[in-house]
């Protein structure tokens, strides 16, 4: 006779542990891993900020260089040329007049004339040096003048020395409108002419 067994069936103590072990590893499945140990999280340290860039030292003012007197000296040169009459020997006398002058600062300009008057007997060639102040004005210009006079006279006649003086009008450096004064050295008489002058300009 036979008899039949039945299998045990574990104990609710068993099953208890098992599920309390299972749970326990996933637990720490899900868990990040822990710091190691002695090494102490510390937060960022924040990088320090950039100070402000410190402002350019202050430049001295820059002092204007001196500016440079321009010489008395310089200056430029001008010429003219002249037509008219003049009255020498007791009678009149066409004239014609060429001369260079350097027109300097302040309006001073010396300057030489060489002249040729005709149409009678003797005929006469003319050197006047001299100088010349042109009043520093822009367009019509007042002028005053004194020069020294050589007359080289011909037919025989002996030379003459004088002196004299003009006075005018320069219009816009071109034109000139005045009159000169010739007084000869060493005369007794018709001494003194005074003649109009009208003359044509050039200024470099």
């Amino acid at each position: 006779m036979f008899m039949a067994v039945s299998p045990r069936r574990p104990s609710c103590a068993v099953v208890a542990l098992l599920l309390a072990f299972a749970r326990v590893a996933a637990a720490q499945s899900t868990e990040s891993p822990a710091p190691p140990a002695g090494s102490a999280q510390t937060a960022p340290q924040q990088a320090p900020a950039a100070s402000p860039p410190a402002a350019p030292a202050p430049t001295a003012a820059a002092t204007p260089a001196p500016k440079e007197e321009p010489s008395p000296w310089k200056g430029r040169l001008y010429s003219w040329a002249s037509v008219g009459t003049t009255f020498a020997y007791g009678q009149t006398y066409g004239n014609a007049n060429v001369g260079v002058g350097y027109l300097m600062r302040y309006g001073i300009a010396p300057n030489v004339e060489v002249g040729y008057a005709f149409g009678n007997t003797p005929t006469l060639w003319t050197l006047r040096p001299g100088v010349t102040w042109y009043m520093p004005l822009p367009l019509v210009r007042p002028y005053v003048g004194a020069y020294y006079t050589h007359w080289f006279v011909g037919s025989g006649f002996p030379d003459q020395d004088g002196i004299g003086g003009r006075a005018g009008l320069s219009l816009g450096r071109v034109i000139t409108v005045g009159v000169t004064y010739d007084h000869a050295l060493g005369c007794s008489r018709d001494c003194d002419v005074w003649s109009p002058l009208i003359s044509a300009g050039l200024s470099l």
